[in-house]
């Protein structure tokens, strides 16, 4: 549990304090509309859902195993958003990727074709590329994750690897088709990707 000491409070009044570089975790945009109904605030407590609820678009494309939309152009008008509203504060993706379940189902010749999570990210890459283009102060880019792990959600029910992890084969690491993708394109700095992506 945390606690407020001597020195915070003046700490976070300072105007001259200034944070060195912003991670942010993106997976999925989130859509929102108006709320169809008249807020009761006599409770006291003040949430979001006073003030707009989630949104569904017709159409949206998903990730069926999280329910999560897929939209990679959402990255990058986060990071233009920082650009213009947040005195383009460095940043870098700190978690991008996609959970699937049951990936055994994929398999060919011993290694998972996970070419959905290989799509996913250059989609997610190519617009942080733009971004960067663009102006965005953005260093960096790290996917979720090196291997398949425990998630505090669903446990191992989704997995979100480049390195297969069989738990029921003594935890042997097998590496995906996603894995020979993401260690060349971070050797060179360079991957292929459709122009209509962007």
């Amino acid at each position: 549990m945390w606690q407020i000491v001597d020195g915070d409070k003046e700490l976070i009044q300072d105007k001259n304090l200034k944070i060195d570089f912003l991670g942010v975790n993106f997976y999925q945009p989130a859509q929102v509309k108006d709320i169809d109904f008249i807020p009761d605030f006599t409770n006291g407590a003040i949430t979001p859902h006073y003030f707009y609820q989630r949104y569904e678009m017709p159409g949206r494309r998903i990730n069926p195993y999280r329910g999560w939309k897929i939209f990679p152009k959402a990255i990058y008008i986060t990071l233009m958003n920082l650009k213009e509203h947040y005195n383009n504060i460095l940043v870098y993706i700190s978690e991008n990727g996609m959970g699937v379940e049951n990936e055994e189902r994929f398999l060919e010749q011993g290694i998972i074709n996970d070419q959905y999570r290989i799509d996913f990210v250059k989609e997610h890459l190519a617009w942080v590329h733009q971004a960067i283009k663009d102006g965005s102060n953005c260093f960096g880019y790290h996917s979720w994750a090196y291997i398949d792990n425990w998630s505090w959600m669903n446990a191992y029910k989704n997995r979100y690897g480049f390195v297969q992890l069989d738990l029921t084969n003594n935890g042997k690491r097998v590496l995906k088709k996603s894995a020979e993708f993401i260690a060349k394109t971070a050797k060179t700095g360079v991957f292929e990707y459709e122009a209509e992506l962007i």
